[in-house]
């Protein structure tokens, strides 16, 4: 059964639609804005690799020439390696969605996103992130979502949320802002000197846009009405733990503050080595990975 919702974000409108495409994945959506549309697929694991030590999460973006409606031509006549801009979208979509997975939650996880079409006015980005939290949300993968994703500029004085290209090139300040119904998860950008106050009343303005796209999200969430699975989570042992806190508490946020890269390493993994040799004196058999995790956690 398909399901659409549709929000209004600055002079456009963003629709997020599940069921028609890529049915077998745990969550699939359509975003589109425009004539520009972004197809994003989430599947997780359902068991644990054996030795796995560390959350799995791929997120992968991809632009197809074909969505401009072109193919490859010259001497290369296939799709080459990811272009810096698909890196770099990737990595925006992976930051603001990995701390929302629960503590523990160590199974193969896969976010992938192919932009089908592209009107060369709405950048695909933002609909990519939105996508990937909308897909997560409509799946029963475990994830503390959904999150909004804006991007701001300023012309002629005025803020605009998700400005096309024409009206980027005329703007003097370029801000993506990533955020929950009520925090902030990221936030990057540049601006042409831009006044801090005016840079705070921009925040505002995305948040609000960005509650917009959560609300639609969770409404698209409620219609598919999938219950999240319940998956055994690797969790530190409440002892280990306490020694980490009874160790590391009061010392760990000088050892991050610490001025110097170099400097600031050596601070973490002396404390690391400190609770480590704490833990091991009243607890001999613990193994290395429970150590990480104690202190990490």
């Amino acid at each position: 059964m398909q399901q659409k919702v549709t929000a209004q974000i600055g002079g456009n409108e963003v629709s997020i639609e599940t069921g028609k495409i890529a049915r077998l994945a745990d969550g699939a959506v359509i975003v589109n804005c425009g004539d520009t549309t972004v197809l994003v697929c989430a599947v997780s694991a359902t068991a644990v690799k054996e030795g796995q030590d560390f959350f799995p999460l791929t997120v992968d973006y991809r632009e197809k020439a074909a969505a401009a409606g072109k193919f490859p031509g010259g001497y290369f006549k296939r799709e080459g390696r990811p272009t810096e801009k698909e890196t770099l979208t990737s990595r925006m979509i992976d930051r603001p969605l990995r701390p929302l997975f629960p503590q523990g939650y160590f199974y193969d996880t896969q976010v992938i996103s192919i932009l089908l079409s592209a009107d060369g006015q709405n950048d695909p980005d933002m609909l990519a992130i939105n996508g990937a939290s909308a897909a997560l949300c409509v799946s029963d993968i475990p994830f503390a979502g959904p999150i909004g994703a804006v991007r701001v500029g300023r012309v002629n004085g005025e803020f605009v949320a998700n400005p096309t290209h024409d009206q980027r090139a005329e703007s003097d300040l370029d801000l993506v802002y990533v955020g929950t119904e009520n925090d902030v998860i990221m936030i990057e950008g540049a601006g042409k000197e831009v006044p801090e106050v005016d840079f705070v009343k921009a925040l505002e303005f995305a948040h609000g846009h960005a509650r917009e796209m959560i609300r639609i999200q969770k409404e698209l969430a409620a219609q598919v009405g999938k219950a999240k699975r319940e998956m055994p989570l690797l969790n530190v042992k409440p002892e280990l733990l306490e020694i980490a806190y009874q160790v590391a508490g009061d010392k760990i946020e000088g050892a991050f503050y610490t001025a110097g890269k170099v400097a600031r390493s050596k601070a973490v993994a002396a404390l690391r080595e400190e609770v480590k040799m704490s833990i091991l004196q009243k607890h001999s058999e613990t193994d290395a990975f429970s150590i990480a995790q104690a202190f990490d956690y």
